[in-house]
């Protein structure tokens, strides 16, 4: 043992230490960068700016209005029905549905006072509220707001995930391919990012009459600016 020691202090520290050290300062700096990241907000617009900034990550929230969402409530009845169906959903209608659904209980405001900051909603890190529909092309967007729990402590954030959908054995899932949380692009990281979009969907507050619906379906695609769900 003193011969290492006198050896350590002649040369200094092996080749093996020294990657050691710059693996786990690697991963001190990524761990750091990430959490900054989701801290940072997302700049809500409602369209792109001609020359946007590279360092800030733009959320264009869908469409709502009232006139184009007035059928949203017969679909509704034909999915939990479990039937063979075709129907198409414009990204209003998904916002007329979203709006009907449970959302966790908003952050305290700065200079609150603890008795009167609202509890924390839920039981787990993740507390994502209604989601935000928006129809791109082919792809749909998913967005919201989520409270991040972490022992009582808790921050609202902005997720956002961009993808389209997947058919694994007999369900049909949302396959994310682009994943923000705040600012932070999880889909960077694959690892992370899917169980992360299974995780936040899950966690949305949807009834079980809709989730019994949903895994009925044979087939879900966007086509023409609509949501197309197909059972047969």
């Amino acid at each position: 043992m003193a011969d290492k020691n006198i050896e350590k202090a002649l040369y200094g520290p092996s080749m093996t230490e020294v990657a050691l050290g710059a693996v786990l300062g690697l991963i001190a700096g990524v761990l750091v960068a990430c959490v900054y990241l989701v801290f940072k907000p997302v700049a809500q617009v409602k369209e792109m700016p001609k020359e946007p900034l590279r360092s800030v990550v733009y959320f264009i929230p869908g469409n709502e209005s009232t006139a184009k969402s007035r059928g949203w409530q017969a679909k509704q009845k034909q999915i939990i029905a479990g039937k063979a169906l075709s129907l198409s959903l414009v990204e209003d209608e998904l916002n007329a549905w979203a709006n009907t659904l449970a959302s966790p209980t908003p952050a305290p405001k700065p200079g609150a006072k603890p008795e009167d900051a609202p509890k924390p909603a839920g039981d787990g890190i993740f507390n994502p509220g209604k989601p935000n529909f928006r129809i791109m092309g082919d792809k749909l967007q998913i967005a919201g707001k989520c409270l991040l729990n972490w022992y009582g402590l808790t921050h609202e954030v902005t997720y956002l995930a961009t993808g389209t959908f997947t058919k694994s054995g007999d369900s049909v899932g949302f396959s994310a391919e682009m994943v923000y949380l705040g600012s932070c692009p999880f889909h960077l990281l694959p690892a992370v990012s899917g169980p992360l979009v299974s995780h936040l969907i899950a966690r949305v507050k949807v009834s079980d009459e809709i989730r019994a619906g949903w895994a009925k379906l044979d087939s879900v695609t966007i086509e023409g600016g609509a949501l197309k769900l197909v059972a047969q």
